[in-house]
C-alpha cells in the first residue's frame, strides 16, 4: 500500500534539497539576498533528515515480516533495483558531460579506483571523490539496508528493537572513540544513522497503534515548529560547518532528526486515522513524490548545464533572487523527464514477472474470467535517500 503522506513528504524533501542547491549555484555567479540567510543551507539539510527518517519507516513497514536467506537476498535485489540502476544512469550521463574537459586535460583522468567506489556506493579507505556530489546519502542508505539484510537473513524476530539498539550502539561507539576514529570509520559510526532508527520506531508503532486525530496533530505541529526554527536559525546544521566536530553531528542527529521524525509520524498517523487532506492526493504532489528520487539524482546535472550556459553568455538575464526559483523549476522539469523516460522504464524492465492467472476450469459457455493478473503490493516503496530509501527515494536517494 502506498501512503500518500509519505509521497508528499518525499516531494517536500526533494524540493528543499533542490532549492538549497539552486541558491548555492547562484552564489557562483552573483550575490543574492537568499544566500545570506541560514536557510540557504538548512533547507536542504532538513530535507535529507526527512529522507533518512522516511527510509527507516518504509523499510520496516515493507520488510518487517521477511525472514530467511531467500527473503534476505530478495530484499537486497529489490533495494538494488530501486536505487542503483537510476544512479548508474545519471553517473554515466555526468561522465559523458566530462568528455570535453577530459580531452582538454582540464580534469584528472578517471581511475579504476574511482569507478569501483562509484559502483559499490559504500566508502572504503582512501575513498575518492564521488561522481555525484549528493550520492553521499546513498552510502548511508546502503549501510542501513545491509544491517536490515542481516536481520532478515538470521530470522530476527524483534527487528525494530534490535535494529534501533544496533544503530544506537554504533553511534555510541563513534562518540566514545571520536578522538581516535579517522577516515572511513567516521562514516560507519556516524550518528546520522540514528535517523533511520527513528523511522523504524515510527514503523513499529504504526503497525500496532492507531492514535486519535488530536494525538497525531500533537506529533505533527511540534515537528513543524522545530523544523522551521532549525531552518530559519541554522542551529546545529552540521553541513554549514566545514569539518564539523563530533558533538555538532550528534546534536544535529538528535535535534533535527527528532523534528523530522515528529513530522513523519504526525503525517502517517493522520493518514491512518482517515483524516481527509485532498492536497496530498493531488496529481502533482503524487507525481513529485513518485519522481523524488529522480529529482534528487538529476537536479545537480541540470544545474551544471545551466551554469555552462551562464558561463557561455557571460551574464544573467534576471535578478539573482528571481533566477534561483527559476533555475530550481528548470531542474525539476528536467528531473521529471528523466523519471518518465529512464527511471520508470528501468524499474519496469527490472521488475520481477507477475504471476499469470491459473487456467479457467469453467465450461466454454460460461463468461471468460478476467485476464487481469492479481495485484500484489510491492516489496518496498521508493526511498532521498536518499538518501532513499534509500529509498525511504529517494526513499531514500540520497
Amino acid at each position: 500500500m502506498k501512503l500518500n503522506s509519505i509521497q508528499m513528504l518525499r516531494a517536500l524533501a526533494a524540493l528543499l534539497v533542490v532549492y538549497t542547491h539552486s541558491i548555492t549555484q547562484m552564489s557562483l555567479f552573483a550575490p543574492s539576498w537568499q544566500q545570506r540567510t541560514p536557510a540557504s543551507i538548512a533547507m536542504g539539510t532538513f530535507g535529507v533528515d526527512i529522507f533518512f527518517v522516511i527510509s527507516g519507516f518504509i523499510i520496516y513497514y515493507t520488510a518487517e515480516r521477511l525472514n530467511g536467506a531467500p527473503a534476505s537476498f530478495s530484499f537486497l535485489w529489490h533495494r538494488f533495483r530501486r536505487i542503483n540502476p537510476a544512479y548508474y544512469a545519471v553517473a554515466m550521463i555526468t561522465m559523458i558531460t566530462w568528455i570535453p574537459s577530459l580531452l582538454r586535460h582540464q580534469r584528472p583522468p578517471i581511475t579504476g579506483r574511482q569507478i569501483i567506489s562509484w559502483i559499490i556506493l559504500l566508502p572504503f579507505p582512501g575513498d575518492p571523490a564521488r561522481v555525484l556530489f549528493q550520492a553521499w546519502t546513498l552510502s548511508f542508505e546502503w549501510l542501513f539496508y545491509l544491517l536490515f539484510f542481516l536481520l532478515i537473513f538470521f530470522r530476527t524476530r524483534r527487528k525494530a528493537l534490535l535494529l534501533f539498539s544496533s544503530l544506537s550502539g554504533i553511534a555510541l561507539l563513534g562518540w566514545l572513540l571520536r578522538d581516535k576514529l579517522t577516515g572511513v570509520m567516521l562514516f560507519y559510526t556516524d550518528p546520522l544513522l540514528l535517523e533511520f532508527g527513528m523511522g523504524v520506531i515510527i514503523g513499529f508503532f504504526w503497525k500496532r497503534w492507531t492514535p486519535r486525530k488530536t494525538t497525531a496533530f500533537c506529533l505533527l505541529l511540534p515537528g513543524i515548529l522545530l523544523g522551521l526554527t532549525f531552518i530559519v536559525t541554522g542551529y546545529g546544521d552540521f553541513i554549514a560547518v566545514p569539518s564539523p566536530p563530533a558533538p555538532l553531528r550528534y546534536l544535529h542527529a538528535l535535534s533535527w532528526g527528532s523534528a523530522a521524525a515528529l513530522i513523519v509520524a504526525g503525517c502517517v498517523f493522520l493518514e491512518k486515522t482517515s483524516t481527509k487532506a485532498s492536497f496530498i492526493r493531488h496529481p502533482l504532489v503524487v507525481l513529485l513524490g513518485d519522481a523524488s528520487y529522480s529529482i534528487y539524482l538529476v537536479h545537480m546535472l541540470v544545474f551544471g548545464l545551466i551554469a555552462a550556459f551562464y558561463l557561455r553568455v557571460g551574464r544573467l538575464f534576471i535578478h539573482p533572487d528571481v533566477a534561483i526559483p527559476v533555475n530550481a523549476l528548470i531542474a525539476i522539469a528536467g528531473s521529471l523527464l528523466f523519471y518518465k523516460w529512464l527511471e520508470r522504464p528501468l524499474l519496469r524492465w527490472l521488475a520481477p514477472p507477475r504471476p499469470s492467472p491459473p487456467p479457467s476450469s469453467q465450461p466454454l459457455s460460461a463468461p471468460p474470467p478476467s485476464s487481469q493478473p492479481p495485484s500484489s503490493p510491492p516489496l518496498s516503496s521508493q526511498p532521498p535517500s536518499a538518501p532513499p530509501p534509500p529509498t525511504p527515494s529517494r526513499s531514500p536517494k540520497p
